[in-house]
């Protein structure tokens, strides 16, 4: 399983485990704080910490939170890609950790998904999560409520003209039309093929995008042109606003898209890079691929819970 690696020129160091200076500060309180625990538990710890590469100090910082929000998109972090979006099921154990995590007390878990919500929230099983879909113009509340935030005529126009555009370049078939969005999905094309579509229709929606308040972005598979105003990183502001004062974020995502959650973490928390390179990235960290990400989710669980069993 993959290491948690380092970003922004961190070192790891001779294990190739965590630095402390790739970490937020703790709160003076928690430096050379107790955390000595039975020797069961912390064996079991120990052994998870190895498999994720993160030190015992990020999950001391973790535990001493009053509450904490893990927000996390969804394809190829929760969910390897697939050459059909609609069978990009989760990782097994995914959804068990998930639910677990759930019952957590002090805990906020939210989606952040370029997805419709409906769609992410089926493929999850319907878990009683947060949502936020379409790049955050969908809100899906636990409770069930939808919110879908309204585009300007002068966005509904350039979609419709985008729309043209790709069936005139005759890749009507590999659209998906979205809440605020138009994604052409290039994966069950031949490689040659998939570039070529990309940088055809990239190129083609970039001449109209900025008329249109729409902006166009490359992502894993394809190429989106989406409505400007409203992204991850809104929506995980969002979420940050409603919880308590002190709650510590960690954001995991894999996409370029994911980058826009990553910078307004600064001030709040951690972002954590999903994929094999850290280079250009706002994330603080990194974790190698969605087997990586079931572990670090493993490990939160158990931290927080045997942390309560031998409180």
């Amino acid at each position: 399983m993959g290491k948690l690696r380092l970003a922004h020129g961190t070192r790891p160091d001779r294990a190739g485990e965590l630095s402390s200076t790739a970490l937020p500060p703790l709160p003076g309180e928690l430096i050379g704080c107790n955390l000595q625990k039975s020797a069961n538990v912390w064996n079991m710890i120990n052994i998870m910490m190895k498999i994720t590469g993160i030190s015992e100090r990020f999950w001391a910082w973790l535990r001493e939170a009053p509450h904490r929000l893990l927000a996390l998109d969804y394809d190829g972090t929760l969910a390897p890609f697939h050459v059909e979006p609609a069978k990009a099921v989760p990782l097994d154990g995914i959804g068990e950790v998930l639910d677990s995590l759930l019952e957590l007390p002090d805990h906020t878990l939210a989606i952040v998904s370029g997805r419709p919500v409906r769609e992410v929230s089926h493929l999850l099983g319907g878990l009683p999560l947060t949502y936020f879909g379409s790049h955050g113009y969908e809100w899906l509340k636990p409770s069930g409520e939808l919110v879908v935030r309204q585009l300007s005529s002068l966005q509904k126009s350039g979609l419709e003209k985008a729309g043209q555009i790709a069936r005139r370049l005759g890749y009507v078939s590999a659209l998906e039309f979205k809440a605020a969005s138009i994604a052409l999905h290039t994966r069950p094309m031949r490689s040659y093929a998939a570039t070529r579509a990309e940088n055809l229709t990239f190129e083609e929606w970039s001449t109209m995008a900025t008329e249109h308040d729409l902006e166009c972005r490359r992502f894993n598979g394809g190429v989106e042109i989406r409505c400007v105003g409203i992204h991850k990183g809104d929506a995980l502001l969002e979420l940050i606003e409603q919880v308590p004062t002190g709650t510590i974020t960690v954001y995991i995502g894999d996409d370029e898209t994911d980058e826009d959650a990553f910078r307004v973490l600064r001030d709040h928390g951690v972002g954590i890079k999903v994929g094999p390179s850290v280079d250009g990235t706002a994330a603080e960290m990194s974790l190698a691929d969605c087997a990586a990400v079931r572990s670090f989710l493993q490990t939160w669980q158990h931290c927080m819970t045997t942390g309560d069993a031998a409180g």
